[in-house]
């Protein structure tokens, strides 16, 4: 695949800005002209083009907005296109603007140079005035600077359908270009970046990766996220806005770099006088197409060179798998020191083991309910009865040696020595429970202690806080006490949620930690810094986390009440 930038200025590390008064329209005219691509040629048959409304938005409520599809001359029903949706899509065939769309894809599709495509040229949408003689409220900025999944339900719930009930489309996102400048460049970015199982090809212009309702944020988790799927081209140039919001210019070299990094399928075109309008753009689109579905219908690949951490853990090609002899709702999950994996389930009074070779048993029935559980170095399992307010200690069989009594623990963690501290989350409290059962409670400066876990070595604990995007990192003393506590964890959240109780930790012998987050399980190096975002294995939220092997060869996390395995690697360090 050839990815040189389609132009000959590469991005300067510190771009600079033009000292010249801003370009005629007639001068940009002459600095970038349209090809023969943009073009009617000769002898190239015309799509044409439908005006569709969309009068009722479940996802957007109340707006309404206007639509175009362009059906190529090459369309036919008993073969399913393939599909580029475009942003303000009336500003991307207007007579009036450069882009020239339709007959660029009349030329390339004629040319064998792209694949037969509809095209979905989509307004932004408006809620219309309640009373006479007041404007129309105009949702474009929320619709697309808004960095969540909701622009991308909107097309994949209600636009596509509304199209395919016309038109015959591939569904496979490989199929899938889409398209914006702008805020609309942002918006096509965000939809392929929470869906790349819906849309895997992006053309971005001008984009707006700046501080308008959180784009600045995209290329930080381009460089932490797993990366994904995803074919994007980028266009822009140093005549850019620099604005309230944020320099476009630098922004969009910062994206550049981002994905070159995560090892993303990435072109570019930027050049000096080009700034935010069409002139550039237009100009170089044609060749953008071209190189956006080069190779088609080879899939688009993920992460090949990556240079992030997460990369050099996980196992190239493998992801998440389901445990399907685990039975569902399973809540809580610990590890033995032989490779042994000790679950419990919801409201459910029994003690599972999934072994190394894959068997699941049953090892013990308790009267009550069972909760959080830890196992020590000797092989004990400490399980906590929540509803008879006692921790069980159970031997490798299930047989019962001895109990904690009145006492609450919402999470548990061994240290070598046999001290376990335990968390009541209800009553605010974190215990130490001494190997002769004295219980200290601990002094720290946590208002709502919630998941607890400790290092391989005992001397460090880390302690979650709910409600907050933290956790905590103590020394533990030679006696057990908690010293030096800092909030040294801050998670990154996702876009437009409030925080939210944050769930299980595992921790790895190289003292890296696997945190259960709103934003899903995020990966953290000894001393707190968030180094990796993991694909979760289905959209369900996840709850525990455990890790087996000796090095850890095997992840594992509940989604939904059920149990998925991940392999991974034992690298030396994280960083490439």
């Amino acid at each position: 695949m050839d990815n040189r930038p389609l132009s000959s200025q590469r991005a300067p590390p510190s771009p600079p800005r033009p000292t010249d008064p801003r370009m005629t329209n007639a001068e940009l005219d002459q600095l970038f002209p349209l090809g023969l691509d943009s073009l009617p040629q000769p002898g190239v048959p015309q799509g044409r083009m439908e005006k569709h409304a969309h009068p009722i938005s479940r996802i957007f409520p109340g707006t309404v907005r206007d639509y175009w599809i362009y059906v190529p001359a090459q369309y036919d029903d008993a073969h399913p296109a393939c599909v580029t949706i475009v942003q303000d899509g009336e500003a991307h065939f207007s007579p009036e603007r450069r882009w020239r769309i339709p007959t660029i894809l009349d030329n390339l599709i004629h040319q064998g140079a792209i694949p037969v495509t509809i095209g979905i040229f989509i307004n932004p949408g408006v809620i219309p005035a309640t009373r006479e003689g007041t404007p129309e409220r105009h949702q474009r900025s929320f619709e697309y600077d808004s960095p969540t999944d909701r622009y991308a339900r909107f097309l994949l719930e209600e636009i596509l359908p509304a199209v395919a009930a016309r038109y015959a489309l591939r569904t496979d996102p490989d199929s899938r270009l889409i398209l914006g400048g702008s805020s609309g460049a942002f918006c096509a970015f965000n939809a392929a970046w929470h869906r790349p199982d819906a849309f895997r090809r992006v053309f971005s212009c001008v984009g707006s990766y700046v501080g308008l309702r959180g784009g600045h944020n995209a290329a930080p988790l381009v460089r932490l996220a797993e990366p994904k799927p995803l074919r994007l081209f980028l266009e822009g140039g140093d005549d850019d806005l620099n604005v309230y919001a944020g320099d476009w210019w630098t922004a969009n070299t910062d994206m550049l770099s981002a994905l070159r990094y995560a090892g993303y399928e990435v072109n570019h075109a930027f050049a000096a006088k080009a700034g935010h309008n069409d002139y550039h753009g237009s100009s170089i689109f044609p060749a953008a197409l071209r190189w956006l579905w080069q190779d088609y219908p080879q899939p688009v690949r993920a992460g090949v060179g990556s240079r992030q951490p997460i990369t050099s853990l996980t196992v190239p090609g493998e992801s998440w798998t389901a445990v399907n002899a685990a039975p569902d709702r399973i809540a809580h999950l610990a590890t033995a020191p032989n490779g042994n994996l000790y679950f419990t389930r919801a409201d459910d009074a029994r003690l599972h083991r999934l072994s190394p070779n894959g068997q699941i048993t049953t090892v013990a029935t308790a009267p009550a309910p069972l909760g959080a559980l830890a196992c020590s170095a000797d092989g004990r399992i400490f399980v906590a009865q929540p509803t008879a307010r006692r921790i069980a200690v159970l031997d490798a069989t299930g047989r019962e040696l001895t109990a904690i009594a009145d006492l609450v623990a919402d999470s548990l963690a061994v240290g070598r020595s046999g001290e376990l501290h335990v968390v009541s989350a209800a009553a605010r409290q974190l215990w130490l429970i001494r190997p002769d059962g004295r219980r200290e409670l601990q002094s720290h400066a946590i208002a709502k202690p919630h998941r607890v876990a400790l290092f391989a070595g005992g001397a460090q604990l880390i302690v979650s806080e709910a409600n907050t995007p933290v956790a905590w990192q103590f020394s533990v003393s030679p006696h057990g006490t908690l010293t030096h506590g800092e909030p040294s964890y801050c998670f990154i959240q996702p876009a437009g949620h409030t925080p939210q109780p944050p769930g299980d930790i595992a921790v790895h012998p190289k003292r890296w930690a696997f945190l259960v987050t709103a934003h899903g399980l995020q990966l953290a190096e000894h001393d707190g810094r968030i180094v990796g975002l993991f694909d979760a294995p289905t959209a369900n939220p996840l709850g525990a986390v455990a890790l087996t092997g000796t090095p850890p060869t095997a992840l594992y996390v509940t989604a939904g009440g059920k149990l998925f395995r991940r392999p991974l690697r034992d690298p030396e360090n994280l960083w490439h």
